[in-house]
């Protein structure tokens, strides 16, 4: 740091760790990954004047020992001493007055991780009496050098409340809010990329075939030049790119995303390749209704809520989807929806439904991720702590979206269903037809607890055994049973019966009806 117009005399140089929200733990160091959060490690401070070093003779600090900082040893230093959110000081006392006028300091961060300070302040005195580092921040230093009569309301508020924060008469009541701070739940965090400032950029170059100890030609931020450019006028920054890419001058980004909607409503987007739409990708079906429908959900405020509704309460959406000579001689393989899609759920959606119909579904938001129940031996020797751990009470019960997930081990319902093990990003999931699919259906661990959820539904409606069939027919599949149908789930209820108890013949009956194609497949 270069300190140019210092004044002459001066005979101590004061820094100050302040914290700072944008630091791990508020600061104010940058250790985040190892050492303590927050923490910072000075290992040598030096002032120079022409080249010469200025010797420091003490030093004090409010915490931790300064001391190391100019032994000459790199690796030891002034620490914060685990003081993360909290700022320190310290001042460093020089032999003698120094005049420089054309002084440089160095501050030397060398401990083997991250741990520079984040967020600091440096001055400098003249003042000839010893000096001793204070826990009084530079802000209130300055208010108390004000007369009493020329202080504002607001200054006097400041100065209260910092008496408050040190005064020996209140220690007991600020460990009490203290206390009382440390029971309030912490808030989810995250992490976050962050625009370096910019007026510290840090410099990219192309590396011979990839080795970081090749840098050849300096690269800047840009775009590719078969899209529109970056406007101009702005620094190509993370914000610029933001900006460029939800321009109404560049709507591929409301292309992809309604195809990607489309998809997840009729299962196969206008572009079938919904990860490609590039030259390897497949054409659009109808490129005029992709464009009619990017320009509306710009035109809407790139609302998804409004994109579902226009889908959703569309004819084409609302046809129905069995097959007439007609509508499959013109469009047998639907791509132009001359009928209504039949879509297989996903598996995620799928095991949802299940909850749902058997009402067992938790309706908790949030949390960790849940173990619910799957075949014995299919996540052995794939977890550190130990074999898969069934999660109790409603953990057992939560959406699909919460399931703990393990790339060397899925979920073995979803892998079943044709969920991605998470080794790469799918936009598209391949739909296959499986007789493993139907056997998971019919004999996985997990539908035991669905199918006697929905007989004990059954058995608990007061009605003849028709009208119990029906009652489980209509919890399924959302609509009353033909006669034909009645009469076969009535029959096969009757011979499960004569061979087992009342309760199991009904969640036999209902395994039955979960298994229905039309229970799995939307329509």
């Amino acid at each position: 740091l270069k300190l140019p117009k210092l004044p002459d005399g001066i005979t101590a140089i004061r820094v100050e760790a302040m914290p700072h929200d944008s630091l791990p733990d508020r600061g104010p160091g940058r250790a985040f990954y190892e050492g303590p959060k927050g923490d910072f490690l000075l290992g040598e401070i030096a002032l120079t004047a022409s080249g010469q070093p200025v010797k420091i003779a003490s030093a004090s600090a409010t915490a931790g020992n300064p001391a190391p900082a100019f032994d000459g040893q790199p690796q030891t230093g002034w620490a914060g001493a685990g003081k993360a959110g909290r700022a320190s000081t310290a001042v460093f006392n020089f032999a003698s007055p120094q005049t420089v006028p054309d002084a440089k300091l160095t501050l030397l961060f060398e401990r083997h991780y991250s741990a520079s300070l984040g967020h600091f302040r440096i001055a400098v005195t003249t003042d000839k009496r010893p000096i001793k580092a204070r826990d009084i921040p530079a802000e209130i230093e300055e208010l108390l050098t004000i007369a009493p009569d020329k202080v504002t309301e607001n200054e006097r508020d400041r100065l209260l409340h910092h008496w408050a924060q040190v005064a020996p008469e209140l220690k007991k009541a600020r460990a009490e809010i203290e206390e009382l701070r440390k029971q309030l739940p912490k808030p989810a965090t995250t992490l976050v990329l962050r625009e370096r400032p910019v007026d510290f950029p840090r410099p990219t170059h192309r590396h011979h075939r990839g080795e970081f100890l090749q840098p050849k030609e300096a690269v800047t931020p840009g775009v590719p030049a078969i899209l529109p450019p970056l406007p101009q006028g702005q620094r190509p920054d993370r914000l610029a790119f933001a900006r460029w890419l939800v321009s109404r001058d560049n709507p591929l980004a409301a292309r992809v995303t309604v195809n990607r909607h489309w998809q997840a409503f009729f299962g196969r987007g206008i572009v079938r390749t919904t990860e490609d739409f590039g030259y390897q990708g497949e054409p659009p079906t109808d490129p005029e209704l992709l464009d009619w429908l990017a320009v509306e959900f710009m035109d809407r405020g790139w609302s998804q809520k409004q994109l579902h509704k226009l889908i959703a309460m569309s004819d084409t959406y609302r046809q129905s989807s069995r097959v007439t000579p007609e509508s499959l001689a013109k469009d047998p393989e639907n791509k132009l929806l001359a009928r209504g899609p039949r879509v297989r759920l996903d598996a995620e959606q799928l095991r949802d439904s299940l909850l749902k119909v058997s009402g067992l579904l938790s309706q908790k938001i949030g949390g960790p991720s849940v173990f619910p129940p799957q075949p014995s031996g299919a996540a052995d020797g794939a977890y550190a702590s130990g074999p898969w751990k069934v999660s109790p009470g409603e953990d057992r019960f939560r959406r699909g979206l919460y399931t703990f997930s393990k790339r060397t081990a899925p979920f073995a319902m979803f892998t079943t269903f044709d969920g991605p093990s998470g080794e790469q990003c799918l936009a598209r999931r391949e739909v296959s037809n499986t007789p493993l699919q139907a056997l998971t259906l019919l004999n996985d661990v997990m539908l035991v607890d669905f199918t006697k959820a929905l007989a004990k539904g059954a058995l608990d409606y007061k009605g003849t055994t028709a009208d119990r069939a029906t009652l489980l027919f209509r919890m399924c599949l959302v609509r009353s049973p033909r006669p034909e149908e009645l009469t076969l789930l009535v029959k096969f209820f009757e011979s499960e019966r004569e061979r087992t108890k009342e309760e199991a013949a009904w969640v036999a009956v209902a395994r039955a009806i979960l298994n229905l194609d039309e229970f799995i497949t939307k329509e």
